[in-house]
């Protein structure tokens, strides 16, 4: 007698996978931002297309900015790159005159491995230390190298002048509600950047604001 064989299980639509991803990662932006960053200042209506805050890392020339950046997902995600534009002016290296940020990661290097939250903090890492072999915008590329304390003094006009203007997150009722109960059964007092605050809070008095 032969046997019959079972059909396969159903598969899930890339899109509704990457939705699936795409809300995870969202709600850990919201619950346990990377370093930083923090969520944009509205809230979001379509998923493949959001905002997030990165505040000027300290001891950087970038250091005091509010940095508004674009944030656009394919729908094949996370199987192909995200795109990070930076919505102000910034003098760095590797971010370009349009704002895009041009790292490898987000062109032949990418990987599903790599999620949002770790996409943030290259961002915030290259913000530091750029990536001279990779250089888009090539003049600020030449004063790095060979004029360092004049490309901070340029970073920090620029920052100054394009990224002074506070911008504050827009954080929805539900993420609250998780950090409430994270808290609780945690049992512990994290510290983590402040929605819209641009300082290191504790989680208490960030929840106490909501």
């Amino acid at each position: 007698m032969v046997g019959v064989r079972a059909p396969p299980p159903p598969t899930m639509p890339e899109s509704d996978w990457a939705v699936r991803r795409i809300r995870k990662e969202l709600k850990l932006l919201w619950i346990d931002p990377p370093a930083f960053c923090r969520p944009g200042p509205a809230p979001v209506t379509d998923l493949f297309h959001w905002e997030v805050v990165i505040d000027g890392p300290d001891g950087s020339p970038y250091a005091g900015g509010t940095f508004p950046v674009d944030v656009k997902i394919p729908k094949k995600y996370p199987m192909e790159p995200i795109k990070l534009t930076f919505k102000t002016k910034v003098y760095h290296p590797n971010i370009g005159p349009e704002g895009r940020m041009a790292l490898d990661i987000f062109g032949e290097r990418w990987s599903p491995a790599i999620t949002m939250s770790t996409a943030l903090l290259s961002v915030v890492s290259v913000l530091y230390d750029p990536l001279l072999d990779l250089p888009v915008r090539r003049d600020a590329a030449l004063l790095y190298r060979h004029g360092r304390g004049l490309f901070e003094q340029k970073a920090r006009r620029w920052t100054r002048r394009y990224a002074s203007a506070p911008v504050a997150s827009f954080c929805p009722a539900a993420a609250g509600k998780e950090l409430l109960e994270e808290a609780a059964s945690g049992g512990a007092v994290a510290r983590r950047r402040s929605c819209g605050a641009g300082k290191w809070r504790s989680l208490a008095a960030r929840l106490l604001a909501i």
